[in-house]
């Protein structure tokens, strides 16, 4: 994403949250003994993520920009695998940047697309994963030919890893059902249909902050060997329960920015139902805290199989919730990542 048309978008700031959270730190949800080693594999795994993303610096700001999210995604992936490879952090942060653009591209923010174009873009999306495709060395101009191109050269890689053929039908599953749930966020934000109830919205919400997507293909990168296509059928529930947890994380940090955008956020259709905008955001606060006793009590029953999974996704959802607290995930340069491995010693 450039600093040229979006900039507006990215400098909506949440001066109510950042009120009411005053003191939450980004890195909360690390544990302070972690810090250390989870930043400098972060930092160590940004070049390679930056790498597979060099020709599309249209859609994916470099990692100084204001609207980069590249140290984030890259730092996301090593607070979740903090003891995985190099190029696995890489891969995965790289993952987590190009699903921020697809989401910006759902949402206009990246350009402005039919119903019919996104519908068209999440096919190709799928299709990518299934087989390998010709790429050109160079990136179309549109945001969306910049993402498919990125796309792309991430799914060549990713079918390199030995887990990747088991788990490609859970990922186009999951590709195909993100894409129909932002197609409905897409209606609602138009206004042709009224929004959804809260629960209603969760159960959508959940799919599209597109945590189920991520660990679909986190499960061949960083699962267990051999792949088996049933570990996604033993996380599947815990997964949505740590999903529902990111969204409603996300959706207190950037409630004024989808008020903005015209979209359906939790807090907000709390607050249409008559709440304070302060009562609602301690009513979210409130599910959250339920829905990550149930997702800890979901990953205690997996096997033993799936324990390094659990403890992924533990940290994940620890990490990014405390994030979510305390900042958004754009304008975290890798400077500013380069000036935390300094704060947090060798």
């Amino acid at each position: 994403m450039s600093d040229a048309g979006p900039s507006g978008y990215f400098s909506i700031r949440n001066d109510v949250v950042d009120r009411l959270l005053h003191g939450a730190h980004r890195l909360a949800g690390v544990p302070e003994k972690d810090r250390g080693a989870v930043l400098r594999a972060a930092a160590g795994a940004v070049p390679e993520a930056e790498g597979l993303l060099r020709h599309s610096t249209g859609l994916f700001a470099d990692g100084d920009s204001t609207a980069s999210r590249l140290s984030f995604s890259c730092l996301s992936a090593a607070a979740t695998f903090p003891h995985a490879r190099p190029d696995q952090i890489a891969d995965l942060g790289a993952l987590t940047t190009i699903l921020f653009g697809i989401d910006d591209i759902a949402d206009d923010i990246a350009g402005q697309w039919s119903h019919g174009d996104v519908a068209a873009f999440f096919a190709r999306l799928s299709a990518g994963v299934s087989g390998p495709s010709p790429r050109s060395s160079a990136a179309p101009p549109d945001p969306m030919g910049q993402a498919l191109h990125a796309w792309q050269g991430w799914c060549d890689r990713f079918h390199r890893h030995p887990g990747a053929a088991a788990h490609v039908p859970t990922l186009v599953r999951r590709l195909e059902l993100a894409g129909a749930a932002m197609a409905r966020e897409r209606v609602w934000a138009a206004g042709g249909e009224p929004w959804p109830a809260y629960d209603d919205y969760l159960a959508n919400g959940r799919v599209t902050i597109l945590y189920p997507t991520w660990w679909a293909a986190a499960l061949a990168i960083c699962g267990p060997a051999p792949a088996d296509p049933a570990h996604w059928e033993s996380i599947a529930p815990a997964t949505a329960l740590g999903a529902a947890c990111m969204r409603l994380a996300n959706d207190i940090r950037t409630f004024e920015r989808e008020r903005s955008e015209g979209k359906p956020n939790s807090v907000l259709i709390l607050e249409r139902a008559g709440m304070t905008v302060e009562a609602a955001v301690e009513r979210v606060s409130g599910h959250i805290a339920e829905l990550n006793a149930a997702f800890a009590a979901a990953l205690a029953e997996l096997p033993p199989a799936l324990a390094g999974v659990a403890e992924g996704q533990r940290r994940s959802v620890a990490f990014n919730g405390a994030w979510y607290m305390a900042r958004d995930t754009h304008a975290y340069t890798v400077q500013d990542l380069v000036r935390d491995v300094g704060a947090h010693g060798v």
